[in-house]
Formats: C-alpha cells, sequence, structure tokens
C-alpha cells in the first residue's frame, strides 16, 4: 500500500481532517500501534520513531478528532501516568453523490 504525502490545505470538515490525518504517516502509525494495547507518549515515540513534540501535536489532533482515547493513571508513588489508545476499529469512506461520507467503528469502552 502506498501512502500519500498530505495535501496542504485547510480542512474545515471533521470529514477532511480525517482524510488528512489518515494521509499521514506519523498519525497512521500511532493508530496502528494503538489499536490493541494502550501506549504512554514515551512509548510511541520509541515504536513510531518520532520526537515527542511530534507525537504531542499528533495525539492532540487524533483526540480532538475522537479517533483516540486518554487514560491518566497515578502510579503508587503519586505520579501521573497518561496513556492513549485507538477509539477506531475500522474506518470507511464512500462518496454518494458528491457527498464524501465516513463511516467509523468505534471500540467498546472497556
Amino acid at each position: 500500500m502506498q501512502i500519500l504525502s498530505p495535501l496542504k490545505v485547510k480542512a474545515d470538515t471533521w470529514e477532511e481532517q480525517v482524510l488528512q490525518v489518515l494521509l499521514d504517516k506519523h498519525c497512521l502509525s500511532i493508530l496502528s500501534m494503538t489499536k490493541e494495547n494502550a501506549m504512554t507518549a514515551s512509548m510511541i515515540c520509541a515504536c513510531c520513531n518520532i520526537s515527542i513534540s511530534v507525537a504531542y501535536r499528533k495525539l492532540k489532533l487524533l483526540k480532538k478528532l475522537n479517533l483516540l482515547r486518554s487514560t491518566y493513571t497515578i502510579q503508587s508513588d503519586g505520579k501521573k501516568s497518561m496513556s492513549f489508545q485507538s477509539k477506531t476499529i475500522e474506518i470507511n469512506i464512500s462518496l454518494c453523490e458528491n457527498q464524501l461520507r465516513i463511516h467509523t467503528t468505534f471500540a467498546p469502552l472497556e
């Protein structure tokens, strides 16, 4: 499968923003890596080979589009840890009557 470079176009609708996310190799990588298990930002950086600033920028975008869930955990030493997990199971895109439609199947809450 070939991944195209994302276009530098302002996305106004949710559908346009989701399409841009799906064209972004880092966002796709994050969604893929967090599909089965939640991961911290540092784990995502290591697995996806991206910097922490890029990771947090992409995580913020994915959360804004409701494609990613974040969970806070307080460890025994009192430190707070945040982990991220993909909410999506499947994303279907269709073009019907000159309208773009995106249907997202979300994973059930645990």
